[in-house]
Order: C-alpha cells, then sequence, then structure tokens
C-alpha cells in the first residue's frame, strides 16, 4: 500500500479511536455496559491498526500529519481536524480580509488532499460544494469538546 495512503487510513482510524473512547466512557456513565465494552474494543482495534498502518508506536504528542496550504500563506501543521479548523481561523481573523478576498485553504495528509477549510472554518471534502453536503469537521458543534 502506498505510503500516502497508510498515512491517511492511520490518522482515521486514530481518529475513530478517539471517538470511540469518548463513546465507551460515556456508556459507561449510562450504564450501558455491553455498549461501553464494544466501543471499548473498537478503540483497541483501530488503534492497533493504526499503529502497523503508521510504522510506530504511540502517536507522539508532536505530530502533526495535517497539512494546511493556502494561496500565500506559510503552510500550517496541526494534529487533527480541530486544530486545522482552528489555525485557519485565528489566521482568518489576523488579516482582516473578507470572504470573498481571503482563500480557502487546502488540507492534506502527506501529500494526500482529504479536505478544504471554507472561509467559516468548516471543513469539507476537497472539490466543490453542493447542495446538502455535510461538513467532514463543523467547528459550530465541537466547540468546548
Amino acid at each position: 500500500m502506498p505510503a500516502d495512503t497508510r498515512a491517511l487510513l492511520a490518522v482515521l482510524l486514530l481518529d475513530l479511536a478517539t471517538e470511540a473512547r469518548r463513546r465507551s466512557r460515556t456508556s459507561w456513565e449510562s450504564r450501558k455496559v455491553f455498549v461501553a465494552a464494544y466501543w471499548a474494543t473498537v478503540a483497541v482495534y483501530a488503534g492497533h491498526v493504526a499503529r502497523v498502518l503508521g510504522g510506530t508506536g504511540r502517536r507522539p504528542a508532536s505530530r502533526k500529519p495535517f497539512r494546511i496550504v493556502q494561496n500565500g500563506f506559510a503552510e500550517l501543521a496541526a494534529t487533527n481536524w480541530a486544530e486545522a479548523s482552528s489555525l485557519y481561523c485565528e489566521r482568518r481573523d489576523r488579516s482582516g480580509l473578507g470572504a470573498s478576498t481571503f482563500p480557502e485553504a487546502l488540507l492534506l495528509i502527506a501529500e494526500t488532499p482529504v479536505g478544504r477549510i471554507s472561509y467559516n472554518g468548516r471543513i469539507w471534502l476537497p472539490g466543490d460544494w453542493e447542495p446538502g453536503t455535510e461538513p467532514l469537521y463543523d467547528n459550530r458543534s465541537h466547540v468546548g469538546r
């Protein structure tokens, strides 16, 4: 499997593992032990497969697999979807440019485009937006999470 594909799958599986651990804790606190066990198992398997694909042990805290590429600006690195959105929004706010003049950003893992960040900080699939399209990451629903 090409290295770019392995890197992309590893990042996505680590995201799945994080979400599965959160769901497991929530289920445990609700006394739904079988559901909690299911999500805990998903987290373990996703983490193991991600580490095999990534060729490393545990992911170091400083590792930033997401690259934010934007015309006219220096490239940025981010650890996850939330940080990528946040870095883009900080740059947008500092620039003082409006929606018609501030460029969208392309989000890459290795050399593979995985999303684009729109002016409002939401992350979409690469390509043109179409009505009814749901964002990959919506910064409105993840505030304080």
